[in-house]
């Protein structure tokens, strides 16, 4: 089955904001032309969780997917529009899904609304019903994003079934935040046969999610270690595990400084990380996210130094 045009490895962006909380588009320009550079690197992911898109005005998601289409289209990679529908309703995520596609975005990642946490495993059809309504209405290749326990919505395995046998759902972004969660759907996505690529979002366990058969990634993480991921996987597919596990374990401590609960702070801990890189100006984040405190800048700060990754 040919593989669908949505890349191996994709990037997900965090959104700067200048210190009086406008977003800054020079830097976000600038981010994105970072991430382009990188060899392996097929497009870029905007308007998810990590770029604090239940902070963004739907005119700010739609500027934001502009200005990320255009510098991916210019070195010909994709652009992939999150689709976080506001309200809630399976209406606005259809809005929102159309208005990603004629804003330019190649394929759509698309996100549970926040009733889905409130017992979506109960009635699978739900969800089902939610994936059909949006994939029906666009053209473009839709990912949807397999969020694990921690965001609050629990898919289970009909509900992945459920959403996974619609027409148009090429793709999950599997952020089970285990491997055996992500096993899980790996196994049951291979049985329903319909050829549904399995993309890592488990920033903290790739290690295991290559071994166990990652078709690629969807990560923020890939803003701060990017070449170590592709490196990474491409060790593991040469069955050098050795040197997999050598490159997973060397960076493990600072992914988990990066990814500790709570993870409302992942933006804030990625965006700190990007400025003592020098990628970007400043680690603004909206409220309710807060920044890092000394601790975990100074735990992140040193973990960076000892990697080579920021003095």
């Amino acid at each position: 089955m040919t593989r669908p045009h949505i890349g191996r490895h994709l990037a997900a962006l965090v959104v700067p904001f200048k210190e009086n909380s406008d977003i800054d588009d020079a830097a976000l320009r600038s981010l994105c032309q970072s991430m382009l550079k990188v060899d392996g690197i097929d497009g870029l992911v905007v308007n998810a969780n990590a770029g604090e898109v239940d902070a963004l005005t739907e005119e700010e998601r739609v500027h934001v997917l502009r200005v990320a289409r255009d510098q991916a289209h210019a070195v010909g990679k994709l652009v992939v529009g999150g689709v976080v529908p506001f309200p809630g309703t399976n209406a606005a995520a259809v809005r929102t899904a159309k208005t990603m596609e004629n804003e330019g975005a190649d394929a759509l990642l698309l996100l549970g609304p926040t009733s889905f946490g409130r017992g979506v495993e109960a009635t699978p059809e739900v969800a089902g019903q939610y994936a059909r309504d949006v994939a029906s209405a666009v053209k473009v290749p839709i990912i949807y994003f397999m969020q694990g326990p921690m965001s609050g919505i629990n898919y289970t395995p009909e509900t992945v079934k459920q959403i996974c046998s619609v027409e148009n759902i090429v793709a999950i972004k599997d952020t089970m935040w285990t491997p055996l969660g992500f096993d899980t759907n790996v196994k049951l996505l291979r049985k329903l046969g319909r050829g549904t690529v399995v993309l890592s979002g488990n920033d903290n366990c790739l290690f295991h999610n290559f071994a166990s058969g990652s078709q690629g990634t969807l990560l923020v993480l890939h803003l701060v270690m990017a070449k170590a991921i592709l490196e990474m996987e491409r060790a593991m597919l040469a069955n050098d595990l050795n040197t997999a596990r050598q490159i997973h374990e060397q960076h493990e401590t600072l992914v988990s400084l990066l990814f500790a609960r709570p993870m409302l702070k992942m933006a804030s801990r990625v965006k700190f990380a990007l400025k003592h890189m020098g990628v970007i100006p400043s680690d603004m984040t909206r409220s309710p996210i807060s920044p890092v405190s000394a601790d975990e800048g100074n735990a992140i700060a040193a973990e960076l130094a000892l990697l080579g990754i920021a003095k």
